[in-house]
């Protein structure tokens, strides 16, 4: 049996596009329902107000630069109050260069604040399901292990509360000392992400079946 197993050809990578029944591309926070990027955009007024309630000045100040910069650069980005303060936005805005490797992709970006690990300021994280996935575990740990290292950012394996299956997830945290937030301080990290993003997917296409 064992050797029967280790003799069969093991699964490779796949490729979701569009696919929302299989893999959602936002974990849910909780029992509440996901809720896709265009229905949080077209809602955004709605809910800006339950969305900074509760929020310190200085959140407030850091989310109001990311809105205002999402704006000017007619970024079609939703709020999302009720899974953790999120700012969502099409990944396509952060990394064109996904629609080289997979068209029509509509996975999303999550930018979000957190209280930094030292605790003197907040953190700030760019982070994204990449669309590539296998039911084998074993496949997902060794794409992990074998993974670009970046200068920046990270990848980590996180599993997926729909489906139990392992998400691939890219993250790019920048901690805020003092907590002050510029327009070119966020085109520097996007910019990074975007060349970090762009290099997980060259590396992830060698272990996709096509």
């Amino acid at each position: 049996m064992t050797q029967d197993k280790d003799e069969r050809k093991r699964p490779h990578l796949r490729l979701v596009v569009n696919n929302v029944e299989q893999r959602k591309p936002r974990p849910s926070g909780g029992e509440e329902d996901f809720i896709p990027l265009d229905v949080l955009a077209a809602n955004r007024e709605n809910f800006r107000r339950e969305f900074y309630d509760g929020m310190d000045r200085w959140q407030v100040k850091i989310y109001s630069v990311i809105e205002r910069y999402l704006v000017a650069k007619n970024c079609g980005y939703g709020l999302d109050p009720q899974h953790g303060k999120l700012l969502v936005v099409p990944v396509t805005f952060i990394c064109p260069e996904i629609n080289e490797h997979c068209p029509g992709q509509q996975d999303e970006v999550l930018i979000y604040l957190t209280d930094d690990a030292s605790g003197l300021g907040y953190c700030l994280s760019i982070e994204t399901i990449l669309p590539y996935w296998s039911e084998d575990e074993a496949i997902m740990e060794d794409v992990l292990l074998f993974s670009p290292i970046f200068q920046y950012g990270a990848m980590f394996l996180e599993e997926n509360r729909q489906d139990g299956l392992l998400d691939l997830i890219y993250r790019l945290a920048s901690p805020l000392y003092p907590p002050a937030l510029t327009e070119r301080l966020l085109d520097r990290l996007f910019a990074i992400a975007a060349f970090e993003v762009g290099e997980a997917l060259r590396g992830l296409m060698e272990y996709s079946d096509g």
